[in-house]
């Protein structure tokens, strides 16, 4: 039988491998020790950024409204850290609402709302082998425009990143930007539209923007869709943007969007791409 022991923090409890908090929850996610859950439920309102320890897993349903704008992330995974597992939680009202320089990590059934750069980033060299899944971001906006993403990997991301089955919309720039990474992204399964604009602040409005001058990566795009990106300044479905490397596209889809697909050195397989 597992033995469980009270700690201080009023309505908490922790069980072997298991902790659900209440009352402090910066502290209690930010001390947890490797192999530990930490349930949340709820909504909590927190004035600081977050940072996930190695090997934690934080999981809800539960509602994260951070009160630091744009002047702090809302969770963050340093580059030294890794096997952070964030599931179900809906982030709103940070920098960017996750921001991962870690590595080995797994974020599903997240939502990323209403920040004030990118919902979901992965940034930096360490930045290997992490997985998006099942994911949602939309209405994030800064305050020129042209840098809140849905989706980002950004500043020479690693190897074996993957986004799989994620929506991006009303973001005010792209729906996913891979401008600077510098090893291939496997997108599948994701959807990005209605990107461009949102309250009142505007950007390029890409669906997928697929990498940019000065970075050479392969990245491939699996039964991927973008459509009624309209709002924004470009608003191409999906955008080579100089990638000097060749790119792939399997069986997607681009459809009503502002102007026409630019599809400089891409392989298209099975694809049905507005021209």
């Amino acid at each position: 039988m597992l033995k469980s022991k009270y700690i201080g923090l009023a309505m908490s409890a922790v069980l072997v491998g298991s902790l659900a908090a209440r009352a402090d929850i910066v502290s209690t996610i930010q001390g947890a020790a490797s192999g530990t859950t930490v349930q949340c439920s709820g909504t909590y309102t927190v004035g600081q950024r977050i940072t996930v320890p190695s090997g934690v897993t934080v999981k809800g349903p539960a509602t994260f409204v951070f009160t630091t704008g744009a002047n702090a992330d809302g969770f963050y995974v340093p580059s030294g850290n890794h096997n952070v597992t964030l599931q179900s939680l809906t982030v709103q009202g940070a920098n960017h609402g996750i921001m991962i320089y870690g590595y080995s990590c797994s974020i599903q059934s997240c939502i990323a709302q209403y920040n004030y750069n990118s919902g979901i980033e992965i940034i930096g060299s360490a930045s290997k082998n992490n997985t998006i899944n099942n994911c949602q971001s939309k209405g994030n906006a800064d305050s020129s425009g042209g840098n809140a993403d849905g989706f980002a990997a950004k500043n020479g991301t690693s190897t074996g990143n993957k986004i799989t089955n994620c929506d991006a919309h009303q973001n005010s720039d792209d729906g996913w930007d891979l401008y600077s990474a510098s090893s291939p992204i496997v997108v599948s399964g994701c959807k990005s539209y209605n990107n461009g604009y949102y309250n009142g602040k505007k950007g390029n409005g890409d669906g997928f923007k697929m990498g940019g001058s000065g970075y050479s990566a392969s990245h491939s795009f699996t039964s991927c869709t973008a459509y009624s990106n309209t709002a924004g300044d470009t608003g191409d479905g999906f955008d080579s943007n100089n990638n000097g490397a060749k790119l792939y596209l399997t069986t997607c889809r681009s459809y009503s969007n502002k102007q026409k697909d630019r599809l400089v050195n891409c392989q298209l397989t099975n694809c049905t791409m507005q021209q």
